[in-house]
């Protein structure tokens, strides 16, 4: 019967991102863009083509035949375009038949903009919410998504003071880092002890982390650090790579710490249940097993992200001939660095988490017993 009731519960998300795929991909009319499918694809030229590093790829020119399929032309409703791409894809895009695509008009002729992708996006969009909605809670589902949208909206607005006003960078980003942290908490788990605990040892956490960064770096003059390589920045590099690493290092330690302060909960309902108590030394080796117990899998998760960021660098600069050194100092230097403190804040937030946690839970305990 539970099995059941799950396969029905996934059928029902998975049906819905299909109905809304197919009425996305019927809605070309709501675009002001020329939008065009692909009836023809002829590929009338490919040529071997070699680099000075011996890096080999094809050389392919389509002969692409494209209906409008939004607009009414004047006359022939049908476009033809050359597209010219390699193989490896790193030119341009190959084109197949029945695929649609964003047109522009320039200088008469009709050039491809991009692939029409808005179907598969709504559709992984509808896939999300429904999955929400059908494995959880209406109202925890409800609360979950709307924290999400007000992080958003709290992102845009901190956007716009920056280009408007241009306050402290870091002191902007600081205060947005800690909005989403309290926002995140109080939808997902409300008004309770147990969000102000997770908040506080969160905070706390990830203010000793950079404490002990910034006092490291201070010491050792920034040696081995290159913040020139971050790209597409307008200002100090430095302050926006500061600005991305407290935003991912509050997230992380946010789940760590998150997890332990559950489980010292739990595990005080548990007593509370049998009519039992515990002191401050059995919640504290409760709360260092848990945070040993998650250490690893957050640990091995930042690292796969990590890894995940920089292979396409790291595989682009290898094949044109860069040694590993370099590599390490353009390409992979300050996404591991980021990482490092990252894993830093994990492995504190578990002694801070559990000691502040025992504290304030025994104090508070200590506080209701007496009244």
């Amino acid at each position: 019967m539970d099995f059941k009731r799950i396969f029905k519960k996934i059928c029902m998300p998975v049906l819905l991102s299909i109905g809304a795929y197919w009425i996305t991909s019927q809605d070309q009319m709501l675009y002001r863009s020329p939008i065009g499918i692909i009836s023809s694809s002829k590929t009338i030229q490919e040529k071997q083509v070699s680099d000075d590093f011996q890096n080999r790829d094809e050389s392919i020119v389509q002969r692409l035949t494209i209906k409008i399929i939004n607009l009414r032309p004047k006359k022939n409703p049908y476009v033809v375009i050359i597209n010219h791409v390699n193989a490896s894809k790193t030119t341009g895009q190959l084109y197949h038949i029945g695929q649609k695509v964003v047109l522009k008009k320039m200088s008469g002729k009709y050039e491809i903009v991009t692939l029409k992708r808005d179907s598969i996006m709504i559709a992984l969009i509808v896939l999300l919410i429904s999955l929400y909605f059908s494995l959880t809670t209406v109202r925890s589902s409800s609360f979950l998504l709307l924290s999400l949208l007000l992080n958003l909206i709290y992102f845009v607005i901190c956007i716009t003071l920056n280009l408007k006003i241009n306050p402290p960078v870091i002191a902007l980003f600081s205060l947005l880092s800690v909005i989403f942290v309290l926002s995140s908490l109080l939808f997902v788990l409300g008004g309770t002890k147990q969000m102000v605990y997770t908040f506080l040892t969160t905070v706390l956490t990830t203010v000793i982390t950079f404490l002990i960064i910034f006092i490291t770096m201070y010491l050792c003059g920034n040696n081995g650090i290159h913040f020139e390589y971050l790209g597409y920045v307008t200002q100090d590099p430095s302050k926006f790579f500061f600005v991305g690493t407290i935003i991912s290092v509050l997230g992380a330690i946010m789940d760590g710490s998150g997890d332990i302060v559950a489980g010292l909960f739990g595990l005080s309902r548990q007593y509370s249940i049998r009519n039992q108590s515990a002191d401050f030394k059995v919640y504290l080796k409760s709360g260092m097993s848990i945070g040993q117990e998650i250490i690893g899998t957050l640990t091995n998760v930042l690292f796969m992200i990590f890894i995940a960021e920089t292979l396409p660098l790291t595989l682009l600069l290898l094949r044109n001939g860069n040694t590993w050194g370099y590599i390490a100092t353009v390409g992979l230097n300050l996404g591991m660095f980021q990482a490092i403190i990252s894993i830093i804040g994990i492995l504190l937030s578990v002694p801070i988490t559990s000691i502040i946690t025992c504290l304030l839970y025994t104090s508070d305990a200590a506080d209701d017993g007496e009244s």
